[in-house]
């Protein structure tokens, strides 16, 4: 969620939400954290967020055919984001995205590697 809302604020979005994240990381800051640690950007926190938003878009795509198929689907949808719908993000391009392209988007968004094969997919949704 850090990440997303960094993204926000560097869009110039003043919402509530934005500015209580900036408050309570400078607080922590000003307390003696790190400021990355303080505002949820380090590297430890900008995985759990991955990994997080892929478990989502994994529950998204979860069917009664168990977790090996819903990582093979994964798979198939990032790579789909990878080469369809981040180059129209890159280029500023406002479009609606589906609830997987959103959770896949915020993957991506953390700045860490995204796995994107169905072994290593499934090791972390399993």
């Amino acid at each position: 969620m850090s990440t997303e809302l960094a993204r926000r604020a560097a869009d110039g979005d003043r919402s509530p939400d934005v500015a209580r994240w900036l408050a309570e990381g400078m607080r922590r800051h000003l307390a003696g954290a790190e400021l990355d640690r303080a505002l949820g950007l380090d590297r430890a926190s900008r995985l759990r967020e991955r990994n997080a938003a892929l478990r989502d878009a994994a529950a998204l795509l979860t069917g009664d055919d168990g977790p090996w198929r819903c990582a093979c689907r994964l798979e198939g949808a990032i790579k789909r984001y990878e080469s369809r719908i981040a180059p129209l993000l890159e280029r500023g391009q406002a479009l609606p995205l589906s609830p997987i392209d959103e959770a896949l988007r915020r993957a991506f968004d953390t700045g860490q590697r995204v796995p994107t094969t169905a072994r290593n997919l499934f090791e972390l949704i399993r």
